[in-house]
């Protein structure tokens, strides 16, 4: 499980976003299992991994598992009743954290 984080460092949203989901993830006690990759839209490596991931605004939010988007949210951070499933049925239903990539 991961999520990713497109942004600037411009951008109040984009840090309003990191902010909000790594207090989601600690008062869940997801933040060990869970990292939160920011990417600099600003930067050369920001840019490609964007493009990658097909990012044409920002804040864009990625939540991937094994590899797989399982959600994503546009110009605004997940809400928690959004996020909070995900991680569940990741973690507490039958995949399991050993089966995390």
């Amino acid at each position: 499980m991961e999520i990713k984080v497109f942004g600037r460092p411009s951008c109040q949203v984009c840090k309003q976003a990191i902010e909000k989901i790594g207090y989601f993830l600690d008062k869940w006690k997801y933040t060990e299992q869970v990292p939160v990759n920011y990417f600099d839209m600003d930067t050369m490596d920001g840019l490609a991994e964007g493009a990658f991931y097909e990012v044409s605004d920002i804040p864009t939010v990625v939540l991937e598992y094994k590899k797989e988007e399982l959600d994503r949210w546009v110009k605004r951070p997940p809400l928690s009743k959004e996020l909070k499933p995900h991680l569940d049925k990741a973690f507490k239903g039958a995949a399991g954290p050993e089966e995390e990539d």
